[in-house]
């Protein structure tokens, strides 16, 4: 069923949701007819028996890949995350926090997952693992209808932008940087934001010239409306978002590797996509890759 998004977003602290305990076993009992078992190694389910549950986090501003509508989750990730559940033997609990506490959460053992669109960058490899890409997350900017003083890439130079504060729009800056100065250009001031709803109000108001922010979200939100913002060229490499684990925790990311290959071959990811882009992806890469289809190192 494709659901229409809205981005009149409502903020919340946190939102907590769990499965029915079955108990850890090898391999999950599926109560969706015609999906295949996912196989859990056992040294899986010894990992969540210690904690009692798998742990999950996923973010409340960040449409359409997960946000709160009316108070409820809402989103592509949030939809996968349903799937998830009914496929599993073993409780999951769900916060639902605001981005900047996902991924320190997942560094430090707050959180076994970073369940959310996680732009897989050089610095964030560092301390995480990725699963394979959930979609293109390639940046790009918004600018105001109408708005002349902004026709190419080389016109951002000394604008305002506007970037998500610790998000996969602030790391591409130093990109746009570089690209502008080739051009004979310069950065001029960013501000960065904990979400994009004000962002986005900001550059209505002019108090912003551009918004920074993933291809499919501002795809979206122009085409919602279209005679507000208007879409801009890309301003880094091409990029992918994926899931996230704490660095080391093959087991876990293996888990979900197969679930996530199981949604794929099965057409479902596919769909979700649709439903929740207006796009799809033919080509991802079958393993996380960096900015610029660059290979992780191990």
């Amino acid at each position: 069923m494709t659901v229409r998004r809205r981005f009149i977003l409502q903020t919340g602290t946190s939102f907590l949701m769990t499965t029915g305990v079955q108990g850890c076993l090898q391999t999950s009992q599926n109560p969706l007819q015609g999906q295949p078992t996912l196989k859990i190694s056992q040294a899986l389910t010894h990992q969540i028996q210690r904690r009692g549950y798998l742990q999950v986090a996923t973010e409340d501003n960040y449409a359409p890949f997960e946000f709160l509508l009316n108070g409820k989750p809402a989103g592509f990730n949030h939809a996968l995350f349903a799937r998830l559940q009914q496929l599993v033997p073993f409780k999951i609990q769900q916060s639902i926090v605001p981005w900047q506490g996902i991924l320190p959460g997942v560094n430090y053992g707050k959180y076994d997952v970073a369940l959310t669109a996680v732009g897989i960058t050089d610095e964030r490899a560092r301390f995480l693992d990725f699963t394979i890409p959930i979609a293109e997350s390639t940046i790009a900017y918004i600018k105001r209808k109408g708005d002349s003083s902004i026709q190419s890439l080389r016109s951002l130079s000394g604008k305002t932008l506007g970037v998500q504060q610790g998000g996969i729009s602030a790391a591409a800056v130093p990109d746009l940087s570089a690209e502008l100065e080739k051009q004979g250009g310069k950065i001029g001031q960013v501000k960065e934001y904990r979400g994009f709803t004000e962002a986005y109000q900001d550059l209505v108001n002019q108090k912003l010239d551009a918004v920074l922010h993933n291809i499919v979200s501002l795809s979206l939100l122009v085409d919602e409306k279209p005679a507000i913002f208007e879409m801009g060229e890309r301003v880094g490499r091409k990029s992918y978002a994926a899931w996230a684990v704490k660095k080391g925790d093959r087991e876990l990311l293996d888990f979900l590797n197969q679930f996530l290959q199981q949604q794929q071959q099965q057409g479902e990811l596919k769909k979700l996509q649709q439903d929740w882009f207006k796009m799809t992806f033919e080509n991802l890469p079958t393993v996380p890759l960096l900015p610029g289809d660059r290979p992780i190192s191990s």
